[in-house]
């Protein structure tokens, strides 16, 4: 039973990426012939090539940290961070995959390359979440500021009638010894 879940994850991870690859490769392998056959020069295929960068780097990321590592006899070593999280910087990286696919269907299907300016909601949507992280954290310091200007200081008033007769009392002595 040990290392069950582990060996789980393992398949897990191994079936998403088999899955991104079986989804991404044709895709792309079917732009670069989309590419070719419009024959737009080296320009076009240099901006091809840099509008696949962002795609490229995602992929090799998650797969650099999904994949699981197996010794010479198949026994699991690492199972690779779960890939099927949500919420997460994994979630982002199949989001930046998904949104250059997008952006090669626009190639493949309308021979345009506009559908790629989706990407360019990628940065703004990561400053949104930024913007947002930012006030968060401001408004727990003002909080924090308001809390300790309001904070009342300790006044006699405040003083329970026995901290005052300590007070009253000074350094004498308590005890009178003989």
């Amino acid at each position: 039973m040990a290392g069950k879940a582990g060996k789980k994850q393992a398949q897990t991870n191994l079936a998403v990426l088999s899955r991104l690859y079986q989804v991404s490769l044709p895709i792309v392998a079917l732009a670069i012939l989309k590419q070719f056959y419009l024959g737009e020069g080296f320009g076009a295929l240099l901006r091809f090539a840099l509008l696949h960068v962002p795609m490229i780097g995602c992929i090799y990321v998650l797969d650099k940290s999904g994949r699981p590592h197996f010794d010479s006899k198949g026994k699991l070593l690492r199972e690779g961070s779960d890939l099927s999280q949500t919420g997460g910087l994994t979630e982002y990286l199949f989001d930046l995959v998904y949104l250059s696919l997008f952006g090669d269907f626009g190639k493949i299907l309308f021979s345009t390359n506009k559908l790629w300016y989706v990407l360019l909601l990628v940065p703004v949507y990561a400053g949104w979440k930024l913007y947002g992280l930012k006030n968060q954290f401001m408004q727990k310091q003002q909080q924090q500021q308001q809390q300790q200007q309001q904070a009342p200081q300790p006044e006699a008033e405040a003083r329970s009638k026995r901290q005052q007769k300590r007070e009253k009392r000074g350094d004498r002595p308590h005890v009178k010894y003989r």
